[in-house]
């Protein structure tokens, strides 16, 4: 990720007093170890199909200030105890949900401790969660860059790689943080989700094989097999992976709707029809399941058979790779 300053100059009217126009920028990067201040921990986001998409960065230049017409002074940077306070109040706002607000309060006090890798983390994360993947690019780099010895920072920062439609720079992330764990479920289903995004098929399936070995409770990988076994027209061997991901997540849409497309593919029709209304209950952001359901409502009265003869391939069911994929274990 990059950062990106940008200064305002001042017009000068005829005959009109100054006026005093300011920006603020931030400076991004993230770490997964704790701080001083520790707080606790708070679920995030992995996934496949949600699972989970995400340049260098630098100091910041404070901003110019205009004192008063003709006269400029920089920002100050926060003070210490300006610092202290900041992240006391992202911290908890971070962990009511309120994210906009976390982050900017983060923002200062990531100004005033711009070598605390956990501050810039905590940032990282709340950024992505508004769904500013460059600024949570450059803060969870920032956080890397200070601590990088966190397995957990490059992880994050791979999702968010991920979910920006940066396949090879979360290759890159993925690959950092398993040189750190080299056996870590999580760091290794992101590099598969990276190597899929990639077109490395088969080299993605091997490495998200491994991660299941590493973690076989794991909804989340089971859904991104399931997801890409689907993808390669293998519905047979996606069908027990996501229905073991059902298990585990009963209330993820996109796990709900890559079950229906299996059941739909297989020409489980009726099966496929409850899978679709599960997950436009669970919200269907991308309503792929209502498009799914609206087709198939009226063929839903047909026995429910492993026995049914199985659809066309001309048909629409779809799957879905997880939007920003979350690991609903730890920020």
């Amino acid at each position: 990720m990059f950062n990106h300053r940008k200064q305002s100059r001042l017009a000068r009217p005829i005959g009109l007093a100054l006026g005093a126009v300011a920006a603020a920028a931030f400076l991004g990067g993230c770490s997964g170890h704790s701080s001083n201040e520790t707080r606790r921990s708070t679920p995030t986001t992995d996934t496949p199909g949600q699972e989970a998409r995400e340049k260098p960065v630098g100091s910041v230049t404070p901003e110019p200030v205009v004192a008063s017409a003709g006269s400029i002074t920089p920002a100050s940077p926060p003070s210490p105890e300006e610092a202290r306070a900041a992240w006391r109040e992202g911290v908890g706002l971070f962990d009511k949900g309120d994210y906009p607000g976390a982050s900017a309060r983060l923002r200062v006090a990531a100004e005033g401790r711009p070598d605390h890798a956990y501050t810039h983390y905590l940032l990282g994360i709340a950024l992505w969660r508004t769904g500013d993947l460059q600024g949570a690019g450059q803060a969870l780099e920032r956080a890397s860059t200070i601590d990088p010895q966190s397995a957990r920072t490059f992880i994050n920062l791979a999702r968010v790689k991920l979910q920006d439609d940066d396949a090879q720079g979360g290759l890159q992330a993925a690959d950092s943080a398993l040189k750190i764990e080299p056996e870590s479920a999580d760091a290794l289903h992101q590099r598969g989700r990276a190597l899929w995004g990639l077109g490395r098929g088969d080299e993605a399936l091997e490495t998200l094989t491994q991660a299941r070995k590493a973690d076989p409770e794991n909804g989340y990988i089971a859904n991104t097999i399931g997801y890409l076994l689907i993808q390669r027209g293998r519905p047979e061997e996606a069908l027990p992976l996501l229905e073991a991901a059902r298990e585990k997540l009963p209330h993820v849409a996109y796990v709900r709707n890559n079950l229906g497309s299996a059941y739909e593919r297989l020409g489980r029709k009726a099966l496929a029809v409850e899978e679709y209304r599960a997950a436009i209950e669970a919200g269907d952001p991308d309503g792929k399941a209502e498009a799914s359901l609206a087709r198939l409502e009226p063929l839903s009265h047909e026995p429910k058979t492993a026995q049914d003869t199985p659809m066309p391939q001309d048909g629409t069911p779809v799957a879905q790779e997880a939007p920003g994929e979350q690991d609903a274990k730890n920020p």
